[in-house]
């Protein structure tokens, strides 16, 4: 069981598409699989996955119900659920069973990266039976700031091969979820300073930043589940975050697929990177104001960044780079083992 304070579907952040995909491979393996998720009421099925979703105040009690009716063997819980209200009704209706799946840093109960910090939410996770991190970033994290084990397992999220070539070396410089955390003020910075390039901006759940309709040369395109759409005929991806990323998985997507990455030299990036040129340095957000009524998240104090070292890897962007990105990408994807939450959960 899938207990989460997200959506199931549609989901473009990379936890919410990771959990799905996790779920929906155990599907495929034979096991029964249920999902309870925040959103429109009701339940229907989707590959194999019986998905109970309710409103978000309504969310706990509706775990703890499927919980006590289906009486899974492990229910996987995301670091994505800010007052752990889920985790705390998982731990109660299936004590020793939970599992808590470390996504965002930035939610977690502890740390100098919390949004939330909680004390009674460390003891929380602590009691869970065990802990997935889907990078060595995050395992090290939750190792120095929670004193807790984890262990890594990369989700296979990127399909299977052949992996098409989609870079376009005379295409835009595609930006995905441009939003103050993500780094908005990079790319508009870049599309300033380079009239002569074009920008494609991806707004997901950072929503579409106001500013980025004032640029002639920035291109605004709906997000997509399928991220070939969205990265097809780019010249690069620009992922400038600002905050600690837990991985990135978008790097490697757009690798995979022969496109260069100019990333943040920040978290779970210079692991996504996997020793590919380019991680470049910014000015990390450090402080945030105050959460407002409707916001996801508090608002972050976004401090000025240097765009010389992103406008010099502009124009280093070529084939070699596009083909060694590729190799890269395309050998760590093999790497990863579908069925190794299976082996986990079973081991466990």
């Amino acid at each position: 069981m899938l207990a989460q304070n997200m959506p199931y579907r549609p989901g473009h952040g990379g936890a919410t598409k990771s959990n799905r995909l996790l779920l929906e491979e155990l599907a495929a393996r034979g096991h029964s699989c249920v999902a309870v998720t925040r959103g429109e009421p009701g339940v229907r099925t989707i590959a194999g996955v019986e998905v109970f979703a309710e409103a978000g105040p309504r969310l706990p009690r509706l775990v703890r119900e499927v919980a006590g009716a289906r009486e899974p063997d492990w229910v996987l819980v995301p670091s994505d659920d800010p007052g752990l209200m889920v985790l705390g009704s998982a731990l109660r209706a299936a004590p020793e069973r939970v599992v808590y799946l470390v996504h965002t840093l930035q939610q977690l109960p502890f740390g100098p990266r919390t949004f939330y910090p909680s004390g009674s939410g460390r003891r929380l996770v602590a009691r869970c039976r065990g802990l997935v991190s889907v990078s060595q970033a995050a395992r090290d994290y939750v190792r120095e700031h929670g004193d807790l084990d984890s262990t890594v397992l990369y989700p296979h999220v990127y399909g299977s091969p052949p992996f098409p070539e989609l870079a376009d070396r005379s295409g835009p410089v595609t930006m995905v979820n441009p939003c103050g955390f993500k780094g908005l003020p990079i790319l508009l910075g870049l599309a300033d300073a380079r009239p002569d390039l074009r920008f494609r901006a991806v707004p997901t759940w950072g929503g579409v930043a106001p500013e980025l309709a004032t640029r002639p040369n920035i291109e605004i395109v709906p997000a997509a589940e399928d991220i070939t759409e969205v990265l097809r005929g780019s010249r690069a991806l620009l992922m400038p975050s600002l905050w600690d990323e837990t991985f990135g998985y978008t790097a490697v997507e757009a690798m995979l697929h022969g496109i260069p990455v100019l990333a943040a030299d920040v978290g779970g990036l210079r692991e996504a990177m996997l020793g590919v040129p380019h991680l470049l340095p910014v000015n990390p957000i450090v402080a945030y104001e105050p959460q407002r009524p409707g916001e996801a998240y508090p608002r972050p104090a976004v401090p000025p960044q240097q765009l010389g070292p992103w406008l010099d890897a502009l124009d280093r962007v070529d084939a070699a780079l596009s083909a060694r990105a590729r190799a890269a990408a395309t050998a760590f994807v093999a790497r990863i083992d579908p069925g190794a939450l299976e082996k986990y959960l079973v081991n466990l």
